[in-house]
């Protein structure tokens, strides 16, 4: 029996036996990471095919989130979770609702007049605007502006416009009802969650999700507390300076506020344009209005409502908007400081405590 070459039991090996094993062990790792690649690539369609269903869903979640500590509340009062929820949605919906007919009703019956009136408030803003106007207006005369409109180019946009309201309505409507059912069966959907964890760790995991469970609602509900604040304001300042559809701009304020960090400042971008057509000290108290309002949300109304939730410093939030925003547009800044508030409870309870206990 020819032993020439063999690594005798218990004896190091060898460098030549080490180069043998070698190509075998390069092999196995290109077939893994072609694996890899092909899973990643195919979860990567999967996810682009699935995204608008997938927006939704996350969407009812963090509303079932956002409605869960007013749940919480009537729980503990004795109610019955299934008729919490839907008391508290039912308000919700209602408080939701009336501006959103408001805003309707305006639309319906501004709209029309705004329309007409286009060419005539673009003409006062440009002479609100001085030099900087007549170079704007110059410009638009240079571009064809006085061009004839095209009947079928606008039947095509009335019949996209139909097209894409009756989608935003289907998907509002789904995303209404599925957060109903979030909201009812958050506590179920937690034990079914915890039952792919193993025993052992079980306790432990719970409460992790229990704690990101209750920060999210709070954060989320002190969010849109927040949103809606600036939309009363937006409201009442258009109100009493005379800038037309106030209820719009409140009801756009408030839906922007939604997005942290440049949602209010969007929103009052857009309100001072608007204030433009009427003249041009009202457009510089309405900017003047939004520095300031933006200065009291940071560092009045912010600490104080987010008082009972956590709050993430500024380096947190800002790069994750950006980011957020890059990634998946305005959904992706919706999500954005929701996924970093997840992550960092997660740092905190679990990576934390292992990294001092290494």
């Amino acid at each position: 029996m020819d032993t020439k070459g063999a690594v005798p039991v218990g004896a190091p090996a060898t460098e030549e036996a080490v180069t043998v094993r070698r190509p075998h062990s390069v092999i196995a790792f290109a077939s893994w990471f072609a694996v890899g690649v092909g899973v990643a690539y195919l979860g990567f369609v999967v996810f682009e095919r699935l995204k608008n269903v997938l927006l939704i869903v996350a969407f009812a979640l963090l509303i079932g989130l956002t409605l869960d500590p007013l749940v919480q509340f009537l729980e503990r009062r004795g109610m019955r979770r299934p008729l919490a929820a839907l008391l508290t949605w039912l308000a919700v919906v209602m408080m939701l609702t009336a501006p959103i007919i408001l805003a309707i009703d305006a639309a319906s019956s501004q709209l029309p007049t705004l329309i007409k009136s286009g060419p005539t408030l673009v003409s006062n803003a440009e002479k609100h605007l001085g030099v900087l106007g007549d170079r704007l207006s110059s410009l638009s005369q240079s571009s064809g502006g006085a061009s004839g409109l095209n009947p079928t180019k606008v039947l095509n946009y009335v019949l996209t416009s139909g097209e894409l309201l009756f989608n935003a309505v289907t998907d509002i409507v789904v995303v209404a009802f599925l957060s109903l059912y979030f909201a009812i069966g958050l506590p179920k959907l937690r034990d079914v969650s915890l039952l792919i964890v193993p025993a052992s760790r079980r306790g432990r995991v719970g409460l992790v999700v229990d704690e990101l469970r209750t920060q999210l609602g709070r954060y989320m509900l002190s969010t849109v507390l927040i949103a809606l604040l600036c939309g009363l304001g937006t409201t009442v300042w258009a109100l009493a300076w005379g800038i037309p559809y106030a209820v719009l701009l409140g009801a756009l304020v408030s839906v922007l506020s939604l997005v942290p960090v440049i949602g209010s400042t969007l929103g009052g971008t857009i309100v001072t344009l608007v204030s433009l057509t009427v003249n041009l000290p009202t457009a510089i108290a309405t900017l003047i209005f939004y520095i300031g309002y933006r200065m009291a949300e940071d560092y009045l109304i912010q600490p104080r409502v987010m008082r009972f939730s956590v709050e993430l410093p500024g380096v947190i939030t800002v790069p994750s908007v950006i980011l957020g925003g890059a990634v998946l547009g305005v959904p992706g800044a919706l999500f954005a400081v929701p996924i970093a508030l997840i992550v960092r409870v997660l740092m905190r309870e679990v990576v934390f405590p292992a990294t001092d206990q290494a």
